[in-house]
């Protein structure tokens, strides 16, 4: 990804500063990007692990009560149900500002 600089440093979705108020140089502070463009990596990232634990979670408990129960698909379908039920509604809250 290519960035061009400008007056007040990269412009690419990221401000960039090299000098500190005292005028001596330090190391470059990436400011988090613009919240209207999008999610960033580790945003995305955390989504998926939590979409990932929010179906995951309730299908193993589903599996579980049908062990102990002895009611074959009754809860792998009641924990799949819950688990996506538990995922969209999850995404959905994450994303509501951009929708």
């Amino acid at each position: 990804m290519l960035a061009y600089q400008s007056g007040a440093g990269l412009e690419n979705g990221f401000a960039v500063t090299t000098a500190s108020s005292s005028g001596r140089a330090v190391a470059p502070a990436v400011m988090p990007a613009d919240p209207d463009r999008g999610l960033s990596g580790t945003q995305l990232i955390g989504l998926g692990v939590y979409l990932a634990v929010a179906f995951v979670v309730p299908l193993i408990a589903g599996l579980l009560v049908d062990q102990l129960a002895h009611t074959s698909p009754a809860g792998l379908l009641l924990g799949l149900l819950v688990g996506i039920a538990a995922a969209g509604f999850g995404l959905r809250a994450q994303l509501r500002r951009y929708l």
